[in-house]
């Protein structure tokens, strides 16, 4: 190999390792970070010569012992069939050996869908503290800045990364000791003053803790009413498609589909969950909050008002990695809009099945779906619809939008499940994915969640595509 190709190959894998790490820091757009890394790893080891070092490796055991076994019996030409085949095996294996890394990262580690440590709440699960959040901020920036000078072909989109994280500000919530020391402090002085008989001074500290109640509970009562306000929910979603792009969907089996606004839910909002919902009090006091507030619920029954409380009360991420919440607002998107059909009926193979490289929709594991959607999602974007990958992403259905949009479609009427777009965060960070529809436990208000190594033929695929804005935590947008 030529210095220049060996400098080009080196180049090549500095990148491929610096878009891996930043998709862990930018979860969002790990999609776009992977689509790029595999173009360059293809150049140095494709994906069909990785596959065939890594089952050849995997076969090397077996044929040392087969060796061993030759020349114990003295069998000579085996023996002499078994050492080249072990010979060529190994120096494969070394002369690949820094791009296989490299390569098990780009090829294998599809579905491992991270936490985006940035998004409100979500750092408990990765124990990471506010010194840690600005260290990833810091390395993150120092990521998009090299991949900017080494990748020019990118250089605009690592600048628009860039500049996300320079607005971004880290930190942890500091619990509000300070404001109990004050109302401790507060009282002491009214203890010393009436131990030293100053009536006076008494009387201003009372009047001081008197006032803090009101002041604290008008506070409250502002924020409350800031967050019923429509733009605190921010812009609607609304974006019209080209004539071209419709054309396109058609022919991959994509409608176009509005949500209406639901922005009537937005009081509460403020019960969410927090990382303090870790602990059971916290947790509990929420519930019954909600409680009260969905005690008559004027549209929703019991299996609705349930669903709103799982997804309040409990941590859920998008396939982004960020922190999943509903989207109350009017919101534009593609979804793929045909009749439910009954459990496991033969269904045909649409064009965006193939351009995904699946053959059916029926029984996929959630990594099935997410490192099809990851290896070909912003290609078909780009190539098949004309829209900017940047902008939108290609999903399972949300499961906000399978609410939305299932009654008047018929959806949630059969006793079956639909891959819905997240997963549930539990304890030390494990990830169950999402599910549901199945009208026995709610139709198009039943959640389950599982393994994403877990299968059944009653499992459906429905997609979607959706504006990255609905994933948006910290973004700027």
């Amino acid at each position: 190999m030529s210095k220049a190709a060996s400098a080009e190959r080196e180049n090549a894998l500095q990148i491929v390792s610096k878009l891996v790490e930043t998709s862990s820091f930018d979860t969002l757009y790990r999609d776009l970070y992977f689509q790029r890394a595999r173009e360059l790893m293809a150049t140095t080891l494709s994906e069909t010569a990785y596959m065939s070092i890594k089952q050849n490796a995997a076969s090397l055991d077996l044929l040392e012992r087969q060796l061993r076994t030759a020349v114990e019996r003295g069998d000579w030409q085996r023996t002499g069939e078994l050492t080249e085949r072990v010979r060529g095996i190994r120096e494969t294996s070394a002369a690949s050996s820094q791009s296989m890394g490299m390569a098990e990262a780009v090829y294998d580690r599809l579905a491992d869908v991270p936490i985006d440590p940035f998004s409100p709440g979500l750092h408990v699960f990765l124990n990471a503290s506010t010194e840690t959040l600005r260290e990833w901020r810091n390395r993150a920036m120092t990521l998009l800045s090299q991949l900017e000078r080494m990748d020019s072909p990118q250089r605009a989109f690592y600048a628009r990364r860039l500049s996300d994280f320079q607005s971004l500000k880290t930190g942890v919530a500091a619990k509000p000791e300070k404001e109990k020391e004050a109302a401790t402090d507060l009282q002491q002085a009214a203890l010393s003053a009436l131990d030293s008989g100053d009536l006076s001074q008494l009387d201003r500290v009372v009047r001081q803790l008197m006032q803090k109640p009101e002041t604290k509970e008008e506070k409250k009562d502002a924020a409350s009413v800031k967050l019923t306000e429509a733009t605190a929910l921010g812009d609607d979603l609304l974006f019209s498609f080209s004539e071209e792009t419709l054309g396109l969907a058609q022919r991959l089996g994509l409608a176009p589909a509005r949500t209406h606004s639901r922005r009537h839910f937005a009081h509460l909002i403020p019960y969410g969950w927090q990382p303090s919902f870790l602990k059971t009090e916290s947790k509990k006091w929420a519930r019954d909050q909600l409680t009260h507030l969905l005690l008559n619920p004027s549209d929703t029954g019991d299996r609705s008002r349930d669903a709103i409380e799982l997804y309040l009360l409990n941590p859920f991420i998008n396939s982004g990695g960020t922190r999943y919440q509903v989207c109350l607002v009017e919101e534009d998107l593609l979804i793929e809009d045909f009749d439910e059909p009954e459990p496991k009926a033969a269904m045909p193979r649409t064009e965006l099945l193939a351009a995904l490289g699946l053959e059916s929709r029926w029984g996929l594991t959630r990594i099935d779906l997410e490192t099809a959607l990851l290896q070909h999602g912003p290609r078909i974007l780009k190539e098949k619809l004309g829209l900017d990958p940047e902008a939108f992403k290609l999903v399972a259905i949300p499961p906000d939008i399978y609410t939305a949009l299932g009654p008047a479609r018929g959806w949630g009427q059969k006793e079956m499940w639909t891959h819905f777009d997240g997963y549930w965060v539990l304890e030390g960070g494990k990830r169950q994915a999402l599910a549901g529809g199945d009208k026995r436990f709610g139709g198009t208000h039943d959640v389950i969640s599982f393994s994403p190594i877990y299968t059944t033929d009653k499992m459906l695929t429905r997609l979607a595509v959706v504006q990255r804005k609905r994933m948006m935590t910290w973004h700027q947008g």
